[in-house]
């Protein structure tokens, strides 16, 4: 016979286990949580797996049916004050484009929007049906802008165009015809000529191409240049430079302004140089533009590489919207681009960036990571375009790009790549809810 309190812990001990296994048959038969997709990723050259988030990852949100868009794609259902032009704005915790209408924009856009890739405009029969017929098919996947390098004459004389960007090089063109007296021309040494005093006048003089669309409501604004050198190491660079030149003397000159030599300086010392340098260009370029086409925006100049740093954003404050060239990064960096939007004060605009699909036997280049498929690309654009809607310093994106044989959402012989697209257009569909979405759940 069991002693009493030997009986009574087996029964405890068989309502326990009785327990247990009504917990683990309700576990095995429960639906498991799906596993997020993965895109498989080149890296080092080795394929790896990588995690994608999709639409359906993101937790409490519901797809909208019909989102009302206005004329230029913004956000019909909320109003702000319409200036007749694209600005800036910062509401409810989030920076937004507006567009002339004054509804809430976030510009989702294609690099390159035109025919360099391409033997003419193909079975389109004239550029002008080419471009009616690529206007359709970029508004049925949801994008809204022409990014840089695009045709933006062709689209501009549709009935209804496509907001566009121009591809300015203010900085580009000086390079080439700065006074022999100055200095060697080009960029020698990594360095930019700012410190010339004729390029202020140079900005003025070439800012006057500006006045064919300065009053084009469909121009949401203008890119600069495109990733000029502001290295990390600009005071060393300018100090290389020989004694006679202009940059070289202003490097002394700051120097000896905060009681330092070229032996002297310190990280600081340089970081603050970097900084006077983007002042330098951007002042001159924003004053030039504004003085010619007050009424657009200024987007900068699409920064890059080693040069997406916090001197440089605390230098480009004349700016309107700060554009990066965003690569190697599967994930956005929430945090790097908190500082992008604290240091500058200005929102920041991805201009750049891309997923392609290798070829087999074929040699790319680019900076833009490599994946198997097309469809690879899709989850991507979306894994990477959730987490920019999700920073309220970001107002929008430009995918590069338009036509290419590995990179594009057209092939050479312009034949859409569905399994890119249909991804890309799931998430662009609701670029505007999961905004105002995120902003509510923060």
């Amino acid at each position: 016979m069991r002693p009493p309190a030997l009986s009574q812990a087996l029964r405890v001990f068989a309502r326990i286990a009785a327990v247990a296994a009504v917990l683990v048959a309700v576990c095995l038969l429960a639906p498991r949580p799906a596993r997020a997709e993965t895109a498989h990723l080149r890296d080092d050259g080795r394929w790896k797996e990588v995690e994608a988030r999709r639409l359906g990852d993101v937790p409490g949100f519901r797809p909208v049916r019909d989102v009302p868009l206005s004329r230029y794609g913004g956000l019909a259902t909320i109003k702000h004050k319409a200036t007749g032009f694209f600005r800036t704005d910062k509401t409810g915790g989030r920076w937004w484009l507006v567009d002339p209408d004054g509804c809430l924009f976030l510009s989702v856009g294609l690099c390159s929007v035109n025919l360099s890739c391409f033997d003419g405009p193909g079975d389109f029969g004239s550029n002008t049906k080419w471009a009616e017929a690529t206007a359709d098919l970029l508004r049925a996947h949801g994008f809204n802008t022409l990014g840089r390098w695009s045709d933006a004459d062709r689209f501009r004389d549709l009935e209804t165009p496509i907001p566009y960007c121009t591809s300015l090089r203010f900085m580009s063109t000086y390079k080439h015809e700065r006074p022999a007296a100055n200095g060697e021309r080009g960029f020698p040494h990594e360095t930019m000529p700012v410190f010339d005093p004729e390029w202020p006048d140079f900005c003025n003089r070439y800012a006057e191409r500006l006045a064919d669309t300065k009053d084009d409501p469909w121009l949401l604004g203008h890119f600069s240049d495109n990733e000029l050198p502001f290295r990390p190491d600009a005071l060393e660079n300018y100090l290389a430079l020989p004694a006679s030149d202009v940059g070289h003397q202003a490097a002394v000159r700051f120097l000896a302004s905060r009681g330092k030599t070229p032996r002297t300086a310190t990280n600081a010392d340089n970081d603050a140089f970097c900084t006077l340098v983007a002042e330098r260009y951007y002042t001159a370029v924003a004053e030039a533009i504004r003085r010619r086409d007050p009424n657009h925006l200024l987007l900068g100049s699409r920064l890059h590489g080693r040069c997406i740093r916090g001197p440089t954003f605390r230098g480009a404050r004349a700016v309107d919207v700060v554009s990066v060239n965003y690569y190697h990064r599967w994930s956005v960096e929430a945090d790097r681009m908190a500082d992008w939007v604290r240091l500058s004060g200005r929102p920041v605009l991805v201009s750049e960036w891309y997923a392609m699909a290798l070829v087999p036997g074929e040699d790319v280049r680019g900076a833009g990571f490599r994946v198997k498929t097309q469809r690879d690309r899709g989850r991507f654009y979306q894994h990477f375009a959730l987490g920019l809607l999700e920073h309220p310093g970001c107002v929008g994106w430009h995918w590069f790009k338009y036509g290419s044989r590995t990179k594009g959402i057209v092939n050479e012989s312009f034949e859409p790549r569905r399994d890119l697209l249909d991804l890309m257009q799931e998430l662009n569909g609701q670029v505007l809810p999961l905004a105002t979405f995120f902003v509510d759940r923060r």
